[in-house]
C-alpha cells in the first residue's frame, strides 16, 4: 500500500475546491464563527477578568465534528475522493496492480488523515484566539496536564465520530457509483438524529445512532456524563466504523472494475 498512500496523497492535493471544500472549509468557517462572536462580546463587555483554560477551549471547539452542515461537507470531499474513479474510468488501470483491500485502504486512509488535519486546524485555531482574545482582555491563561488529556480525548472521539462518517461515505460512493447517493443520505442521516432528538427527547439517546454515542462521549468528558452511557457510545462508534468499512470492502471486492 506504500506506493499508493502519496499517489492518492498527490491526486487530492491538485484538487484544492474539493481539498478546501471537503476538508478545511468547517474548521475555517467554525474559527471565523468563534472570531466574530468573540469579537463581538469583546465590543460590548470590554475585558473581562480570570483565567482562561486555552487546551480546555481548544477540546470544546472540536465538537464540531458533530454539526450537521460540517457533515455535508466532510462527505462531499470523501466521496470524491473516491468517486473520481468511477468518473474517469480509472479503476481498470489500478486493479491489476494492487489488490482490492489496498486500493480502497489507501482512499480512506487518505481521507481520515485530511479530518485530522482539518480537526487539528481547528483545535490550534481556537488556542490562537483564544490566546489573542485573552491578551486583548488582560487575562491570565491556565496550561494544565489534565486539560491536555481533555483535549486528546476530545480529538480521540471527533475523529472516530468523522471515521465513521469516511466509512458510510465510502460505502454508499463503492455500491451506487454515485456521489450524491451518499452525500445526500449522509446527511440525512446527521439531521435525522437531530430531529429524532428534537421529537423523542432523552428517549432517542437509546438509539445506537453515531450522534448520540459521540454526544454521550462529549457529555462524559467534559460536562460529567454518565461513564457507563460513554462507554456504550464508544462501542457504539467503533462497532458502525468496523461495519461499514467491512461492508465498503465487500462490496468493493466483488465489483466488476474492468471497464470501469
Amino acid at each position: 500500500m506504500n506506493p499508493l498512500l502519496p499517489a492518492e496523497m498527490l491526486k487530492l492535493v491538485r484538487q484544492p475546491g474539493t481539498l478546501f471544500w471537503g476538508f478545511l472549509a468547517v474548521p475555517i468557517a467554525a474559527l471565523l464563527v468563534k472570531l466574530v462572536i468573540t469579537g463581538f462580546v469583546y465590543l460590548r463587555l470590554g475585558r473581562q477578568s480570570g483565567d482562561v483554560d486555552v487546551l480546555l477551549s481548544a477540546a470544546k471547539s472540536l465538537s464540531l465534528s458533530g454539526n450537521s452542515l460540517g457533515h455535508l461537507l466532510f462527505a462531499l470531499g470523501i466521496a470524491t475522493v473516491f468517486f473520481l474513479e468511477y468518473r474517469y474510468s480509472t479503476w481498470r488501470l489500478l486493479v491489476p496492480r494492487h489488490a482490492r483491500v489496498q486500493l480502497f485502504g489507501a482512499k480512506l486512509l487518505i481521507c481520515l488523515a485530511w479530518l485530522a488535519v482539518a480537526l487539528l486546524l481547528a483545535a490550534a485555531g481556537d488556542m490562537v484566539l483564544t490566546v489573542l482574545f485573552g491578551l486583548l482582555q488582560g487575562q491570565g491563561f491556565d496550561v494544565t496536564a489534565s486539560s491536555l488529556v481533555t483535549l486528546s480525548a476530545a480529538f480521540g472521539i471527533a475523529f472516530l465520530e468523522l471515521a465513521v462518517l469516511a466509512s458510510l461515505a465510502a460505502l454508499l460512493v463503492v455500491a451506487f457509483r454515485s456521489m450524491i447517493a451518499a452525500v445526500i443520505p449522509t446527511f440525512l442521516l446527521a439531521i435525522g438524529s437531530s430531529l429524532l432528538q428534537l421529537y423523542l427527547g432523552s428517549d432517542a439517546d437509546r438509539l445506537p445512532l453515531p450522534s448520540y454515542a459521540a454526544q454521550a462521549l462529549r457529555d462524559w468528558l467534559l460536562a460529567g456524563g454518565a461513564p457507563l452511557a460513554a462507554l456504550l457510545g464508544f462501542a457504539v462508534l467503533v462497532g458502525w466504523f468496523c461495519i461499514l468499512t467491512g461492508l465498503g470492502l465487500a462490496v468493493f471486492s466483488r465489483q466488476q472494475l474492468a471497464s470501469e
